[in-house]
């Protein structure tokens, strides 16, 4: 049972509502620009470019925020993928690729775990976190335009950077000792 005050309930039950609205909206800006650029025939190039970079710039500053769910999205994805390998004989995925999305979302999940509750971010965890979710919204926007293998590069260009950014070991002593 929670303790807290109706209030602060009702408060922290909208910010959750305003962190998924956001993560959606951020998902959106991405495809759309994704979507400007690769379709030039619609003359709107740069304004795909404009809204990408945008978005992009607004996340790297604002990965505190939304890091957390980072987290939740690559594990959700990594769950339903996971069923999605007994269902694949039925749809147009073929088995392989079904097998490599769903080890390269629990892939995903495992290496984002360290960012979630984290308030203070390197720079290069910031770049690391804000590119695997770029990456991660360029698959789901790829999807429509280049058919059902369309994920697989986007979150193989993700993953690296993830993999550095958790695999690096944090620095305990100030070089200065050293010397």
């Amino acid at each position: 049972m929670d303790n807290r005050p109706a209030i602060e309930q009702v408060k922290s039950g909208f910010k959750i509502v305003g962190a998924i609205l956001t993560s959606f909206a951020a998902m959106v800006l991405v495809s759309v620009g994704y979507l400007d650029i690769t379709n030039p025939e619609k003359h709107r190039v740069g304004l795909g470019w404009v809204l990408l970079l945008a978005t992009i710039v607004t996340m790297f500053f604002t990965v505190r925020f939304w890091a957390s769910w980072f987290c939740g999205i690559a594990s959700y994805l990594a769950v339903r993928s996971t069923f999605l390998i007994f269902f694949v004989q039925k749809g147009r995925l073929s088995l392989w690729t079904a097998i490599s999305l769903t080890l390269s979302f629990w892939l995903m999940a495992i290496l984002a775990i360290r960012f979630y509750r984290r308030h203070k971010f390197s720079y290069f965890d910031q770049l690391s976190i804000t590119a695997a979710a770029v990456c991660l919204f360029w698959g789901f926007a790829r999807l429509g335009t280049a058919g059902d293998n369309a994920m697989l590069v986007p979150v193989a260009i993700g993953l690296p950077l993830l993999f550095i950014s958790a695999s690096k070991k944090p620095l305990r002593h100030p070089l200065h000792k050293f010397s």
